[in-house]
């Protein structure tokens, strides 16, 4: 085996070690915070008539948290871009940026939208973890459709909660911005396509997708989440809608593990 061989070999494992490292600090992070959602919504929900000073201290606690979460994040995410740009130890500081962004959502979701908001980040949490193994372990184009399907889950789950409710104008707030993210997603990959998935923002040039990728199942993706928020939003059958893009992302599944193989 010639040097540059054996270079490359290395490099590979690097990588390939570097790669295990994030997914684990990604499952770690996602249970611990799960973890402490499912305990504040035992008692922020869930709670008897010996419990409610014990309710009223999480209100406060929470929003406390929320607004010191979001201090920690940014201090955290300068610590994460100065050790990128020194290449040390990236891994604890990005786990810990992200970890308190996580928190502080939550709570702010606690916060304005109550027991809605908890449940909501009780399943974007796992949600957010899948996408990340999906990121690393799969190409980019089913990162990409996940996060379609994902989006529209959500989307359908939350206007099944909240429509007809207090929370009509969450759910339509929700349904417009992630139909801003699809079609934002559709016109990048519309620059991706022509320049063989590579697309140049802010004066960078960044390599969205690989050159093989194949577009239409990424338009696919996108019109299929998009007809299944706007549907929802209209309050159509929430299972019918479950199904499709629950069907949708499995079919995906199948079809990049065997391009895997």
């Amino acid at each position: 085996m010639d040097k540059n061989a054996k270079q490359k070999k290395a490099a590979k494992a690097r990588a390939e070690e570097e790669a295990l490292n994030r997914i684990l600090c990604w499952i770690t992070g996602g249970v611990v915070l799960e973890f402490l959602l499912l305990l504040l919504s035992r008692y922020w929900t869930h709670y008897t008539v010996d419990q409610i000073d014990l309710r009223l201290a999480l209100g406060t606690a929470v929003k406390i948290l929320a607004v010191a979460g979001l201090c920690c994040t940014v201090g955290a995410g300068y610590w994460w871009n100065n050790a990128r740009k020194s290449e040390k130890g990236a891994n604890l500081p990005g786990t810990l940026c992200l970890f308190m962004a996580g928190v502080s959502v939550s709570c702010f979701a606690a916060w304005i939208v109550s027991d809605v908001g908890l449940k909501l980040m009780s399943f974007a949490v796992p949600a957010i973890v899948i996408l990340a193994l999906i990121y690393y372990l799969y190409q980019h184009e089913f990162f990409f459709i996940a996060c379609q399907s994902v989006l529209a889950l959500l989307g359908v789950w939350l206007c099944s909660r909240g429509l007809g409710g207090g929370y009509s104008m969450v759910c339509y707030a929700y349904v417009a911005a992630a139909a801003v993210l699809l079609l934002a997603f559709a016109f990048l990959c519309r620059k991706a396509q022509g320049e063989r998935g590579v697309v140049e923002l802010g004066g960078r040039t960044w390599e969205l997708l690989s050159r093989d990728a194949n577009y239409g199942l990424l338009y696919a993706g996108a019109v299929i989440a998009l007809v299944t928020l706007v549907v929802a939003a209209i309050g159509i059958s929430s299972m019918v809608l479950y199904a499709v893009s629950v069907a949708w992302v499995l079919i995906m599944a199948v079809y990049y593990t065997v391009k895997l193989m």
